[in-house]
C-alpha cells in the first residue's frame, strides 16, 4: 500500500501524483499533506558522489516545481514546499540539511543515523561488488 490517509493527512509514497495536466516529475520519494495546516510537503531522496552534493539537492528543488504549483492548485492548499534529503555516499551533508530537517519537524537528532544508514549501504554495495567472481 502506497497511500494512507485520514481525516487530517494524506501520504503518498513510491507513487505518481495524478495532475490535471502533463508533468514529467511525478513521482516524489514522499508527498505529505497536512489538512489541518493547509500545506502539501514533497520530500524527495538522493545520495550521489560527494562531489555532486550541492548540485544535486538544487536538482531535486528545480525538478519538483511544476508539480509544487499543481498540487498547491489541485488540493486547495495554502502551500506545497519541497525538501530534498540529500546525503553523500562517504554520509556527507550540505549545510542546508538542518533546515531541511527543521521542515519536517524533524529534530536533527536524526541526522547522525540517517547518515550511518548512507555510509553502511554503500559498504554494503562495496563488499558485494568486491566479491563477484570473474
Amino acid at each position: 500500500m502506497s497511500v494512507l490517509e485520514n481525516s487530517s493527512a494524506l501520504l503518498y509514497w513510491d507513487r505518481s501524483v495524478i495532475t490535471d495536466r502533463y508533468i514529467v516529475a511525478n513521482r516524489p520519494d514522499i508527498v505529505l499533506v497536512d489538512r489541518s495546516a493547509r500545506r502539501a510537503i514533497i520530500v524527495d531522496v538522493t545520495i550521489p558522489h560527494d562531489d555532486n552534493l550541492v548540485k544535486a539537492e538544487k536538482e531535486k528543488v528545480s525538478k519538483y516545481l511544476d508539480l509544487a504549483h499543481e498540487i498547491t492548485a489541485m488540493w486547495s492548499v495554502d502551500s506545497t514546499i519541497i525538501v530534498p534529503i540529500v546525503v553523500s555516499v562517504h554520509g556527507l551533508i550540505a549545510n542546508s540539511f538542518d533546515q531541511h530537517l527543521k521542515k519536517l519537524s524533524i529534530n536533527c537528532w536524526i541526522k547522525g543515523k540517517i547518515q550511518k544508514a548512507v555510509v553502511l549501504e554503500t559498504a554494503r554495495i562495496v563488499r558485494r561488488f568486491l566479491t563477484l567472481e570473474p
